[in-house]
């Protein structure tokens, strides 16, 4: 692949991508490689079985995590109790998208050397990547507002579910629009006919004015919408802390007419709702926060490594000498970032698991605990009675 190289092949390039193209064949061996077959990238040549178990149990547990919890709100009609389920489906059905589309198509384009998967998906698989990311913290966002108007005035219309869940995919794809501009893709056969008939190279171009978009990404997408929840979120622990130390009672005034006086008021007090007010639930609240907090929580850490790594990039520039270092790190970072895939279903199932069910859960963690323990000592006294043994023998031989 030298020769190739090293020959007058790239004189009809284009001068920003002879670098590019010279990167990109010195990961080839030599010079009949059919470029239209998937290559594996040197620098996972050891490491892929690893990455691909790992990436393929991620997809199996998110897809049936996520199915599971559409299945739960479905069946119990728990987007007719609260608003706050019809968010929770919302994240679910992204979840799904992003294993059975998302990963995969990820795990290929980042085990794979050369690309394969044509011109639309150079220019589409950028922005399918994304948008999923940008839902799920959009979703977390309006969440949060809306929990947060509902518990500061619980009298006032909440948030219309479905129209806000349907504009966090609007405002999502107009987000990730600019991705196409900033991607090029280069038909080698057009430029060098020796081997390339049909092969094509994916590239971003990182000018500095991509690079203020990616900075700016960062700081909108991520850092923004996580201060306002925890503002947010903040304001709520203290309406529910103040609501918890005040009893859910209503006073009315009722006209009791009393023997001996026709029209006598007399003022009772008596537990009933009024009906302009609507009563708080505090216990139910806080339980909702405290898991909503659990899967942002989550679902930022997760993502934290995949963000860096991306600003990471953009002062550093990728060769082929340090490219497994990139490669690496960069699978790491994807496969983290999608396991609140996971995550996110399995606080869902224990925000609405009732305490018989947990009792039931620590009980068998108990048992296995407790049965770890047993084998550990029969094992250990088994040994100690095997070494006593052996130390009885030594001593009944003569010297």
């Amino acid at each position: 692949m030298d020769d190739l190289i090293s020959a007058n092949l790239f004189e009809d390039l284009p001068h920003k991508w002879v670098k590019v193209v010279a990167n990109y064949l010195r990961g080839f061996r030599n010079d009949t490689t059919d470029f239209n077959r998937p290559h594996l990238r040197p620098s996972v040549r050891h490491t892929y079985p690893a990455f691909v178990c790992g990436y393929s149990a991620l997809i199996m547990a998110g897809a049936l995590c996520n199915a599971y919890v559409l299945a739960i709100v479905a069946r119990k009609r728990l987007y007719a109790a609260d608003p706050v389920y019809i968010y929770v489906a919302n994240l679910a059905v992204t979840g799904i998208i992003e294993c059975v589309s998302v990963l995969p198509i990820s795990l290929m384009v980042l085990l794979v050397q050369n690309w394969i998967f044509g011109r639309f998906l150079c220019f589409f698989l950028p922005m399918l990547q994304d948008v999923p990311t940008h839902v799920i913290m959009l979703t977390f966002l309006v969440m949060a507002i809306d929990r947060y108007k509902h518990l500061k005035h619980p009298n006032k219309m909440r948030l219309p579910p479905l129209a806000c869940t349907f504009g966090c995919w609007i405002v999502a794809f107009c987000i990730v629009l600019p991705y196409p501009v900033y991607t090029d893709y280069l038909d080698l056969g057009a430029y060098i006919k020796v081997q390339f008939e049909g092969v094509g190279i994916c590239a971003v171009n990182m000018d500095d004015d991509m690079q203020d978009y990616l900075r700016s990404l960062f700081v909108l997408t991520y850092l923004i919408p996580l201060v306002s929840m925890g503002y947010l979120y903040s304001k709520m622990s203290d309406i529910l802390r103040d609501l918890m130390n005040v009893p859910a009672v209503f006073y009315s005034q009722e006209i009791i007419p009393s023997s001996g006086m026709p029209s006598r008021l007399n003022e009772v007090q008596s537990p009933v709702s009024d009906s302009d007010d609507e009563e708080i639930d505090g216990y139910k609240e806080s339980k909702t926060q405290k898991y909503l907090i659990s899967m942002v929580i989550s679902y930022a850490v997760c993502l934290c490594p995949l963000m860096i790594l991306r600003l990471a990039k953009l002062e550093v520039s990728e060769t082929y000498e340090n490219s497994r270092h990139f490669d690496l790190t960069f699978m790491i970072c994807v496969w983290l970032a999608f396991m609140p895939t996971v995550t996110t279903p399995l606080l869902f199932v224990a925000w609405n698991s009732d305490s018989s069910t947990k009792d039931r859960i620590r009980s068998y963690f108990k048992r296995t605990k407790v049965t770890a323990e047993q084998a550990t000592r029969t094992v250990s006294t088994e040994g100690l009675a095997a070494r006593n043994s052996i130390y009885t023998v030594q001593e009944s031989i003569p010297a």
